[in-house]
């Protein structure tokens, strides 16, 4: 579904169209993506949801630039490796880090592990180097332990509520024409299908304890206007 037709079934279910000008789209929007968050957390902290593409968000091209590891990482090296030119939208975390459901090559190849700083300061103490390339994030950059990473592809859940992923995808600024760019309204409702309806169901009723009780607020005002004056 589309945020167009979640916001549509929801303003049908709680018969709010009178009421554009109290419950915008925005709102109602924003109501259902607090609910898919919260069914998120408890998905994934369950470990489900991980293999659910229709779950994440993805930039498929997230541009990289060359820096030091002593930037991120208080471990006396001269190593270089790279990082995310843009700082990444907020990503939700949960009870085993950050929502990242993958970091992979620009081909969607060959997959990154995943890391922290103070793991990976183990890692380099260890006698042989790693076999594989690790990934982590520090004040929402992302970090690979590599010079070579031009750019990258990122799967993760960011919760912010105004998200446009389009200024971090630099292949988009390479294409003479983006048949995938759409309108926010028209971008995909970013919830597990198996879930959708549950996140209906509890943005109706978030909905309905705010606005149900209009009509009659609006009776009582017409009896109070036309009744007859004492």
């Amino acid at each position: 579904m589309t945020n167009r037709e979640v916001i549509s079934e929801i303003r049908r279910s709680n018969k709010l169209m009178e009421f554009d000008h109290i419950a915008t789209d925005r709102f109602i929007l924003g109501i259902a993506k607090k609910y898919v968050l919260l069914l998120i957390q408890r998905e994934t902290n369950k470990r489900r949801l991980w293999n659910n593409e229709s779950a994440f968000h993805v930039i498929n091209c997230l541009e990289m630039e060359q820096v030091p590891l002593a930037e991120c990482i208080a471990y006396k090296s001269d190593q270089i490796i790279s990082k995310s030119k843009l700082q990444l939208p907020q990503i939700e975390n949960g009870y085993y880090g950050y929502l990242v459901q993958g970091v992979y090559d620009i081909e969607g190849l060959n997959e990154f592990y995943p890391t922290t700083t103070r793991q990976y300061i183990n890692i380099l103490k260890r006698r042989f180097p790693p076999k594989n390339l690790h990934w982590w994030i520090v004040d929402n950059y992302l970090y690979i332990d590599s010079p070579n990473i031009e750019t990258v592809k990122l799967s993760a859940y960011f919760i912010d509520k105004d998200l446009d992923l389009a200024k971090y995808d630099v292949c988009l600024d390479r294409c003479d024409s983006c048949p995938d760019c759409r309108e926010p309204l028209d971008e995909d409702f970013k919830c597990p299908g198996y879930l959708i309806s549950q996140v209906i169901q509890m943005a109706n009723q978030d909905l309905a304890n705010s606005y149900q009780r209009y009509p009659e607020d609006l009776t009582d005002n017409n009896i109070h206007e036309n009744k007859a004056p004492q």
